[in-house]
């Protein structure tokens, strides 16, 4: 996917997601808060984490991974309910954890040909989401205490809004017009 599609991909997350939370800041927070405990999200992003690691791995061409690859989609469903046994305590925390580190991976091999050096806007973007995804995996609780302050704080969590909604507008225009 090119460059700019990435931008108006994710600037459309951010404006819709920022957008709820500043117009409608109570019963997001509501969902905000049951988010790090809600089970059956929990099961969805995990599968999802999973398979996309599973695709990953079956992608990646590399020599080690070539005697083991027609193992990779059985793994996959193995760990899938593991998973869910095991790590079910804030299960949606470190399932989204585990996309953040996910995503930047096509977002990143499209960034390194373009020839524009606004393309390092979006590479500092898939890093801080990368971080975030491997604080996320290693502390889910994080998560959790963060959403509980920020929902506690009204005023705050409508600005945090509006300010994810004016990213995600700055990143559409970046799209639009540097990057095209």
């Amino acid at each position: 996917m090119p460059l700019h599609c990435w931008c108006y991909l994710l600037g459309l997350l951010g404006l819709l997601a920022g957008a709820s939370v500043a117009l409608a800041p109570a019963p997001l927070a509501r969902l905000a808060r049951a988010f790090p405990r809600h089970a059956p999200t929990g099961y969805v992003l995990s599968t999802l984490a999973w398979l996309w690691a599973g695709l990953a791995l079956w992608n990646m061409g590399l020599d080690i991974l070539m005697p083991y690859q027609k193992f990779i989609p059985l793994l996959v469903l193995a760990c899938i309910p593991l998973t869910w046994f095991w790590l079910d305590n804030l299960l949606p925390c470190r399932a989204l954890g585990g996309l953040l580190v996910l995503f930047p991976y096509e977002l990143l091999h499209a960034a390194r040909v373009h020839p524009s050096a606004w393309r390092l806007v979006l590479v500092t973007l898939a890093y801080v989401c990368i971080v975030k995804g491997m604080a996320l995996l290693l502390y889910p609780w994080r998560l959790r205490q963060a959403v509980v302050w920020l929902t506690e704080r009204p005023a705050l969590f409508r600005l945090s809004g509006a300010l994810n909604a004016a990213l995600g507008l700055g990143l559409i225009a970046l799209g639009a017009v540097v990057l095209r």
